[in-house]
Order: structure tokens, then sequence, then C-alpha cells
């Protein structure tokens, strides 16, 4: 599979890009690619992909039409949208509570239907933290703080999808430098209640973590991509090794 993002400021100007218009660049890319994955010689004029008689070179082996699923990386409601409409699949951010999760899903699904598709043909995972400890469980919503601090401290399309309180933002943006160091993300993290770290990821027992990751399945994820926040990852793979819903 392909995976694709648009990326987000302030990292790309930092870098000398410039994020313009990121919808159609990423509309004329995904045609592009889908022709090129044809394996047949490809022209595309657009404004950010121009393609003169291209083809992809296979010097060796299968040079038969490549089936490839396309899947977007969204946050935004345009960008989900896009998804849905021209994308195998969508993966869905973290840092979210699951409200936010059913709105992006209803999203990809109006996507959707603008090309005759249903939402059952989109894939949906989602990148899903989870700190788990069944010996600590307030240890492990703690080590969620840091990490919420930072993505509201430093990544604005996180800080909106959250639905952090803005003044909750505003404190924690005060704090959280760029670039952010330790002693920032340790600063912030006493800023973080323990519910809001609950209802953006899978922190606690065991059993909570399940019963956390269940909710964003109810609210429409297709597969969760577990992202263990501890050091150790094993406690989380044993959480999940015989999990099912």
């Amino acid at each position: 599979m392909l995976g694709l993002g648009a990326w987000w400021e302030p990292i790309t100007s930092r870098v000398g890009e410039e994020r313009k218009k990121p919808l159609k660049a990423m509309r004329e890319n995904i045609e592009s690619i889908r022709e090129l994955f044809t394996m047949e010689e490809v022209s595309y004029s657009g404004e950010f992909v121009n393609l003169d008689r291209v083809k992809l070179d296979v010097a060796y082996g299968n040079v038969d039409a490549r089936r490839i699923p396309i899947y977007l990386g969204a946050t935004g409601p345009k960008m989900l949208e896009l998804a849905g409409e021209i994308c195998d699949g969508v993966v869905l951010n973290y840092i979210v509570t699951p409200e936010y999760i059913r709105e992006a899903v209803e999203l990809v699904s109006i996507g959707a239907k603008k090309s005759g598709k249903t939402l059952d043909q989109i894939d949906r995972p989602e990148l899903l933290v989870c700190s788990l400890s069944d010996d600590d469980p307030g240890e492990a919503v703690r080590t969620g703080k840091s990490l919420i601090a930072y993505y509201l401290g430093t990544e604005p399309h996180i800080m909106k999808a959250s639905g952090a309180d803005p003044d909750l933002v505003e404190r924690v943006k005060e704090v959280v430098g760029w670039p952010a160091t330790e002693s920032d993300y340790r600063k912030a993290a006493d800023l973080i209640p323990d519910d809001l770290v609950k209802s953006l990821m899978a922190a606690g027992t065991s059993r909570q973590c399940r019963e956390t990751v269940e909710e964003y399945v109810d609210a429409g994820v297709t597969c969760p991509i577990l992202y263990p926040l501890m050091d150790d990852m094993r406690p989380v793979i044993d959480a999940f090794a015989d999990w099912s819903m």
C-alpha cells in the first residue's frame, strides 16, 4: 500500500517547503500516481504535478498494472472527504476523541458517495496511543500527559481536532516552546487533567485500555494501530493478544 499525507505547519516552512493548496496538491498527486500504477505512459498537467510521457521503469520482473491501495493520512474535514472520494483508505489521527472519530467517519462517507462508493469500501485504521499499566494505572495516565502536552503545544491541527479547551491549549503553548525540551513537556504535563488523557487515548489498566479501544472501533475505526507509550510494549501485546469485541 501507499500512504500519503499533506504535512503541517510549522514543520513544513522550517524545512523550506511551502504548504500551498494542500487539497489540490494531494488530489493531483493521487490522480497522477494512480495513472502511473497502470504501468502505461502518462502525461498529466496540473498546478503541482506535471508529467510528460512518463512511465514507471521496471528493468526486471512483472510489468503488469499494479493494484496498490492508496491511504491518506487526514485530520481536517476537507481532507477527510477527499480521502473518502479518491482513496482506498484513510489513516485517522490520534490524540482525538471517539466523538471526533464519528464525525471524521461521516465526512469520509460523504466523500465516498461523491464517487459512487460506500463507507464499507474505505478502510479506516487509526493510530491510537496506549499507555498501560496494571501495576500503576495512575502512572500510565501521567505518562500520557507529556505526549498530549506536546501535541497541544506544537501541532495546530491536533489542537483543534482534540477538542481540548482553548484556554488550556494557550496555557500549554506558553510552556512548550519550539523546539520543545523534555523539561518543557514535563512542566506542561502538569497542566493536563486526567480526564482529558482518558478521552484522547487508551490509558490505565489492561481492562480500561481494551474498553477505550472498543469505543474507537464502535465510532468507526476498522483497525486500531496501537502505539505503546511505554518503553516496554509487551504489556500492550499481552493485553490485546486474545482481545475480541
